[in-house]
Protein backbone atom coordinates (compact mmCIF):
# COMPACT_ATOMS: atom_id res chain seq x y z
CA UNK A 1 0.00 0.00 0.00
CA UNK A 2 1.31 3.51 -0.76
CA UNK A 3 0.43 6.83 0.97
CA UNK A 4 0.82 10.47 0.01
CA UNK A 5 -0.16 13.33 2.33
CA UNK A 6 -0.67 16.13 1.09
CA UNK A 7 -0.60 19.14 3.36
CA UNK A 8 -1.35 22.55 1.80
CA UNK A 9 0.54 25.19 4.18
CA UNK A 10 2.49 22.76 6.01
CA UNK A 11 4.75 25.88 5.60
CA UNK A 12 3.67 29.12 5.70
CA UNK A 13 3.61 31.79 3.61
CA UNK A 14 6.73 34.07 3.43
CA UNK A 15 5.08 37.01 4.69
CA UNK A 16 4.71 36.10 8.44
CA UNK A 17 8.19 35.52 8.09
CA UNK A 18 10.31 32.74 10.83
CA UNK A 19 7.85 33.87 13.82
CA UNK A 20 5.39 30.87 13.58
CA UNK A 21 8.29 27.85 13.33
CA UNK A 22 9.25 29.61 17.46
CA UNK A 23 9.87 26.88 19.44
CA UNK A 24 8.13 24.68 16.96
CA UNK A 25 9.61 20.89 16.32
CA UNK A 26 7.74 18.28 15.40
CA UNK A 27 9.32 15.02 15.85
CA UNK A 28 7.93 12.39 13.93
CA UNK A 29 7.52 14.69 10.91
CA UNK A 30 11.01 15.93 11.28
CA UNK A 31 12.48 11.96 11.16
CA UNK A 32 10.32 11.73 7.66
CA UNK A 33 11.58 14.42 6.15
CA UNK A 34 15.01 13.73 7.80
CA UNK A 35 15.19 10.36 6.63
CA UNK A 36 13.10 10.83 3.18
CA UNK A 37 14.26 12.13 0.41
CA UNK A 38 12.92 15.69 0.76
CA UNK A 39 13.88 18.47 -1.33
CA UNK A 40 11.96 21.62 -2.65
CA UNK A 41 11.10 22.51 -5.63
CA UNK A 42 9.62 26.00 -7.92
CA UNK A 43 6.12 26.53 -5.93
CA UNK A 44 2.84 25.05 -6.72
CA UNK A 45 -0.67 25.96 -5.89
CA UNK A 46 -2.64 23.04 -3.73
CA UNK A 47 -5.02 23.60 -7.10
CA UNK A 48 -2.45 23.36 -9.53
CA UNK A 49 -0.90 20.47 -7.60
CA UNK A 50 -4.41 18.54 -7.76
CA UNK A 51 -4.80 19.34 -11.73
CA UNK A 52 -1.67 17.96 -12.49
CA UNK A 53 -1.88 14.91 -10.43
CA UNK A 54 -5.41 14.01 -12.08
CA UNK A 55 -4.50 15.28 -16.08
CA UNK A 56 -6.56 17.96 -15.88
CA UNK A 57 -4.64 20.96 -18.23
CA UNK A 58 -5.26 24.52 -17.52
CA UNK A 59 -7.40 25.93 -19.92
CA UNK A 60 -7.05 29.88 -19.51
CA UNK A 61 -7.70 29.22 -16.33
CA UNK A 62 -7.97 26.33 -13.86
CA UNK A 63 -11.19 24.60 -14.78
CA UNK A 64 -12.38 23.34 -11.55
CA UNK A 65 -15.99 24.92 -11.24
CA UNK A 66 -17.63 22.32 -13.67
CA UNK A 67 -15.63 19.46 -12.09
CA UNK A 68 -17.43 20.74 -8.87
CA UNK A 69 -20.95 21.51 -10.52
CA UNK A 70 -20.46 18.29 -12.02
CA UNK A 71 -20.08 16.59 -8.72
CA UNK A 72 -23.20 18.22 -6.99
CA UNK A 73 -25.19 16.83 -9.57
CA UNK A 74 -25.22 19.73 -11.91
CA UNK A 75 -24.98 18.86 -15.50
CA UNK A 76 -21.67 21.69 -16.93
CA UNK A 77 -22.75 20.26 -21.06
CA UNK A 78 -19.72 22.10 -22.83
CA UNK A 79 -20.46 25.75 -21.31
CA UNK A 80 -17.83 27.90 -19.47
CA UNK A 81 -18.73 27.77 -15.60
CA UNK A 82 -17.23 29.73 -12.70
CA UNK A 83 -17.35 29.50 -9.00
CA UNK A 84 -19.89 31.95 -7.54
CA UNK A 85 -19.20 31.46 -3.75
CA UNK A 86 -21.67 33.88 -1.69
CA UNK A 87 -18.89 35.05 0.69
CA UNK A 88 -19.06 37.94 3.60
CA UNK A 89 -16.76 41.24 2.93
CA UNK A 90 -15.57 43.45 5.73
CA UNK A 91 -13.61 46.07 5.93
CA UNK A 92 -9.74 45.97 7.27
CA UNK A 93 -8.34 49.06 8.27
CA UNK A 94 -7.58 50.74 4.84
CA UNK A 95 -8.50 47.57 2.56
CA UNK A 96 -11.22 45.15 2.26
CA UNK A 97 -11.08 40.98 2.91
CA UNK A 98 -12.83 38.61 2.12
CA UNK A 99 -13.87 37.26 6.27
CA UNK A 100 -15.27 33.75 4.83
CA UNK A 101 -17.86 32.02 2.60
CA UNK A 102 -21.04 31.73 4.23
CA UNK A 103 -22.58 28.01 3.78
CA UNK A 104 -25.33 27.82 6.25
CA UNK A 105 -28.35 29.14 3.64
CA UNK A 106 -31.45 27.35 3.70
CA UNK A 107 -33.10 26.31 0.10
CA UNK A 108 -35.56 28.78 0.58
CA UNK A 109 -33.17 31.68 1.05
CA UNK A 110 -30.38 30.50 -2.21
CA UNK A 111 -33.72 30.36 -4.58
CA UNK A 112 -34.57 33.95 -3.78
CA UNK A 113 -30.94 35.12 -3.60
CA UNK A 114 -30.38 33.27 -7.27
CA UNK A 115 -33.46 34.45 -8.70
CA UNK A 116 -32.67 38.10 -7.96
CA UNK A 117 -29.54 37.72 -9.43
CA UNK A 118 -30.60 35.89 -12.19
CA UNK A 119 -33.84 38.58 -12.85
CA UNK A 120 -30.89 41.40 -12.70
CA UNK A 121 -28.17 39.46 -15.15
CA UNK A 122 -30.76 38.29 -17.74
CA UNK A 123 -29.52 40.73 -20.61
CA UNK A 124 -26.10 40.07 -19.93
CA UNK A 125 -26.68 36.06 -21.48
CA UNK A 126 -25.26 35.13 -17.44
CA UNK A 127 -27.07 32.42 -15.59
CA UNK A 128 -26.56 31.62 -11.99
CA UNK A 129 -27.25 28.56 -10.30
CA UNK A 130 -26.79 26.58 -6.95
CA UNK A 131 -27.07 23.50 -6.74
CA UNK A 132 -26.72 23.03 -2.89
CA UNK A 133 -27.23 25.89 -1.08
CA UNK A 134 -23.48 26.35 -0.35
CA UNK A 135 -22.06 26.28 -4.22
CA UNK A 136 -23.14 28.45 -6.23
CA UNK A 137 -22.01 28.90 -10.10
CA UNK A 138 -22.62 30.92 -13.36
CA UNK A 139 -22.34 29.92 -16.61
CA UNK A 140 -22.03 32.38 -19.58
CA UNK A 141 -22.39 31.59 -23.28
CA UNK A 142 -18.80 32.79 -24.36
CA UNK A 143 -15.58 32.07 -22.80
CA UNK A 144 -14.21 35.17 -21.70
CA UNK A 145 -10.31 35.72 -21.48
CA UNK A 146 -10.38 35.71 -17.31
CA UNK A 147 -7.92 34.39 -14.82
CA UNK A 148 -8.86 33.91 -11.38
CA UNK A 149 -7.52 33.67 -7.84
CA UNK A 150 -9.09 30.18 -5.92
CA UNK A 151 -11.22 31.93 -2.47
CA UNK A 152 -8.92 29.59 -0.71
CA UNK A 153 -6.04 31.47 -1.83
CA UNK A 154 -8.20 35.35 -1.35
CA UNK A 155 -9.46 34.58 2.30
CA UNK A 156 -8.54 37.62 4.75
CA UNK A 157 -6.64 38.94 1.99
CA UNK A 158 -6.97 42.27 0.60
CA UNK A 159 -9.56 41.73 -2.74
CA UNK A 160 -7.49 44.02 -4.49
CA UNK A 161 -5.03 41.75 -5.57
CA UNK A 162 -6.82 38.81 -6.22
CA UNK A 163 -9.69 40.23 -8.53
CA UNK A 164 -9.94 38.33 -11.56
CA UNK A 165 -7.27 39.30 -14.30
CA UNK A 166 -7.40 39.56 -18.37
CA UNK A 167 -8.62 40.94 -21.36
CA UNK A 168 -12.28 40.34 -19.58
CA UNK A 169 -11.89 41.02 -16.37
CA UNK A 170 -13.09 44.62 -15.61
CA UNK A 171 -16.77 43.11 -17.59
CA UNK A 172 -16.55 40.51 -14.70
CA UNK A 173 -15.44 43.22 -11.90
CA UNK A 174 -18.77 44.96 -13.09
CA UNK A 175 -20.70 41.36 -12.51
CA UNK A 176 -19.28 41.17 -8.65
CA UNK A 177 -19.96 44.59 -7.83
CA UNK A 178 -23.66 44.51 -9.05
CA UNK A 179 -24.07 41.17 -7.32
CA UNK A 180 -22.72 42.67 -4.46
CA UNK A 181 -25.09 45.41 -4.40
CA UNK A 182 -28.01 42.81 -5.10
CA UNK A 183 -27.26 40.71 -2.25
CA UNK A 184 -26.61 43.65 0.45
CA UNK A 185 -30.19 44.96 -0.57
CA UNK A 186 -31.80 41.93 -0.51
CA UNK A 187 -34.84 40.95 2.24
CA UNK A 188 -33.04 37.95 3.12
CA UNK A 189 -29.42 39.68 3.69
CA UNK A 190 -31.89 41.60 6.31
CA UNK A 191 -33.21 39.33 7.87
CA UNK A 192 -30.08 36.91 8.34
CA UNK A 193 -28.59 40.18 9.93
CA UNK A 194 -31.25 40.60 12.44
CA UNK A 195 -31.00 37.41 13.69
CA UNK A 196 -27.33 37.76 13.73
CA UNK A 197 -26.76 34.89 11.16
CA UNK A 198 -23.83 35.52 8.75
CA UNK A 199 -25.09 36.98 5.16
CA UNK A 200 -23.52 36.99 1.99
CA UNK A 201 -22.79 40.55 0.70
CA UNK A 202 -20.97 39.78 -2.51
CA UNK A 203 -19.88 36.70 -4.62
CA UNK A 204 -16.16 35.34 -5.53
CA UNK A 205 -15.51 34.38 -9.19
CA UNK A 206 -13.11 31.70 -9.53
CA UNK A 207 -11.95 28.25 -11.49
CA UNK A 208 -13.54 29.14 -14.84
CA UNK A 209 -13.58 26.79 -17.69
CA UNK A 210 -15.17 23.82 -19.44
CA UNK A 211 -15.62 20.53 -18.02
CA UNK A 212 -12.62 18.66 -18.44
CA UNK A 213 -12.06 15.02 -18.70
CA UNK A 214 -9.94 12.68 -16.43
CA UNK A 215 -9.20 9.63 -18.10
CA UNK A 216 -7.10 7.44 -15.41
CA UNK A 217 -5.71 8.37 -11.72
CA UNK A 218 -2.68 7.80 -10.06
CA UNK A 219 -4.64 7.11 -6.57
CA UNK A 220 -7.35 4.20 -5.53
CA UNK A 221 -9.21 6.55 -3.33
CA UNK A 222 -8.91 9.89 -1.96
CA UNK A 223 -9.36 11.24 1.94
CA UNK A 224 -10.55 14.20 3.37
CA UNK A 225 -9.99 17.67 1.82
CA UNK A 226 -12.91 19.94 0.45
CA UNK A 227 -15.77 19.95 -2.30
CA UNK A 228 -12.65 20.28 -4.94
CA UNK A 229 -11.12 16.98 -3.81
CA UNK A 230 -14.30 14.65 -3.25
CA UNK A 231 -14.99 16.27 -7.45
CA UNK A 232 -11.45 15.14 -8.41
CA UNK A 233 -12.23 11.90 -6.95
CA UNK A 234 -16.12 12.04 -8.76
CA UNK A 235 -14.69 13.20 -12.20
CA UNK A 236 -12.04 10.01 -12.24
CA UNK A 237 -14.49 7.11 -10.99
CA UNK A 238 -12.67 6.51 -8.25
CA UNK A 239 -13.76 6.27 -4.24
CA UNK A 240 -13.74 9.70 -1.89
CA UNK A 241 -14.05 9.00 1.96
CA UNK A 242 -13.89 11.31 4.53
CA UNK A 243 -10.78 11.54 6.75
CA UNK A 244 -10.93 9.46 9.78
CA UNK A 245 -9.89 10.57 13.21
CA UNK A 246 -6.13 9.63 12.82
CA UNK A 247 -3.41 7.69 11.42
CA UNK A 248 -4.06 4.29 13.43
CA UNK A 249 -7.84 4.42 12.08
CA UNK A 250 -6.91 5.55 8.74
CA UNK A 251 -4.46 2.37 8.65
CA UNK A 252 -7.67 0.19 10.28
CA UNK A 253 -9.88 1.12 7.26
CA UNK A 254 -7.37 1.16 4.00
CA UNK A 255 -6.95 -1.32 1.75
CA UNK A 256 -4.89 -2.07 -0.71
CA UNK A 257 -3.66 0.29 -3.53
CA UNK A 258 -2.29 3.96 -3.53
CA UNK A 259 -4.51 6.47 -1.28
CA UNK A 260 -4.31 10.56 -1.68
CA UNK A 261 -5.39 11.91 2.16
CA UNK A 262 -5.27 15.60 2.31
CA UNK A 263 -4.85 17.04 5.80
CA UNK A 264 -5.99 20.66 5.50
CA UNK A 265 -6.62 21.25 9.16
CA UNK A 266 -2.99 23.84 9.24
CA UNK A 267 -3.98 25.74 5.60
CA UNK A 268 -7.44 26.13 7.32
CA UNK A 269 -6.48 27.91 10.59
CA UNK A 270 -3.80 29.97 8.17
CA UNK A 271 -6.90 30.97 5.69
CA UNK A 272 -8.88 32.02 9.14
CA UNK A 273 -5.80 33.92 10.03
CA UNK A 274 -4.67 32.14 13.58
CA UNK A 275 -0.85 31.57 13.36
CA UNK A 276 -1.30 29.77 17.05
CA UNK A 277 -3.98 27.39 15.82
CA UNK A 278 -1.79 26.51 12.95
CA UNK A 279 1.00 25.91 15.76
CA UNK A 280 -1.25 23.58 17.40
CA UNK A 281 -3.01 21.55 14.31
CA UNK A 282 1.27 21.12 13.14
CA UNK A 283 1.72 19.57 16.75
CA UNK A 284 -1.65 17.33 16.45
CA UNK A 285 -0.95 16.63 12.67
CA UNK A 286 2.63 15.22 14.00
CA UNK A 287 1.04 12.89 16.85
CA UNK A 288 -1.60 11.91 15.42
CA UNK A 289 -0.99 11.22 11.63
CA UNK A 290 2.81 11.01 10.93
CA UNK A 291 3.86 9.07 14.22
CA UNK A 292 1.49 6.26 13.22
CA UNK A 293 2.11 6.68 9.32
CA UNK A 294 5.52 5.92 10.15
CA UNK A 295 5.03 3.28 12.67
CA UNK A 296 3.48 1.33 9.72
CA UNK A 297 6.22 2.24 7.15
CA UNK A 298 8.44 0.03 9.67
CA UNK A 299 6.56 -2.39 10.06
CA UNK A 300 5.95 -2.49 6.45
CA UNK A 301 2.23 -2.21 6.18
CA UNK A 302 2.53 1.16 4.25
CA UNK A 303 5.39 0.89 1.31
CA UNK A 304 6.20 4.09 1.06
CA UNK A 305 5.08 7.25 2.22
CA UNK A 306 4.94 10.66 0.08
CA UNK A 307 3.95 13.89 1.48
CA UNK A 308 3.59 16.86 -0.58
CA UNK A 309 3.31 20.24 1.43
CA UNK A 310 2.23 23.53 -1.34
CA UNK A 311 1.20 27.01 -1.07
CA UNK A 312 1.65 29.69 -4.02
CA UNK A 313 5.31 30.15 -2.28
CA UNK A 314 6.78 26.87 -1.19
CA UNK A 315 6.39 23.15 -2.98
CA UNK A 316 8.25 20.57 -0.59
CA UNK A 317 8.28 16.89 -1.50
CA UNK A 318 8.90 13.71 0.51
CA UNK A 319 9.23 10.23 -0.37
CA UNK A 320 10.39 8.10 2.69
CA UNK A 321 10.20 4.21 1.79
CA UNK A 322 10.81 1.29 4.71
CA UNK A 323 14.28 0.91 3.86
CA UNK A 324 14.78 4.67 4.25
CA UNK A 325 14.05 4.91 8.15
CA UNK A 326 17.49 2.73 8.73
CA UNK A 327 19.18 6.55 8.23
CA UNK A 328 19.58 7.10 11.48
CA UNK A 329 22.65 9.02 11.07
CA UNK A 330 20.32 11.86 9.31
CA UNK A 331 19.37 14.56 11.66
CA UNK A 332 15.89 15.88 12.16
CA UNK A 333 15.96 19.30 11.46
CA UNK A 334 13.44 22.32 12.05
CA UNK A 335 10.95 22.78 10.07
CA UNK A 336 11.77 26.41 9.65
CA UNK A 337 15.21 25.11 7.84
CA UNK A 338 12.73 24.06 4.95
CA UNK A 339 11.43 26.93 4.27
CA UNK A 340 15.07 28.38 4.09
CA UNK A 341 14.48 30.47 7.40
CA UNK A 342 17.07 28.43 9.49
Amino acid sequence: MRCTLLIPDLLPPQELGSEPYAGLRPAHLGTMLARGNTARHPAVTREDWLCERFGVPRQQDLPLAALMLKADGGGPADHYWLCADPIQLRVDRNRLIIAGRVTDFSAGETRDLIAALNLHFAADNIVFCAPTPARWFVRCQRVPQLVTTPLARALNRSIKHHLPQGDDALAWHRVMNEAQMILHNHPVTAARETRGAAAANSIWLWGGGTLPVIAQSHYTATWGGDHLTRAFAIAASIAHHDLPADGTAWLATATAGHHLLELDAPANALHAGDVTNWRTQIESLDEQWINPLLAALRARKIDTLTLTACNSENLLASTTATADMRRFWRRARPLAAYAGLA
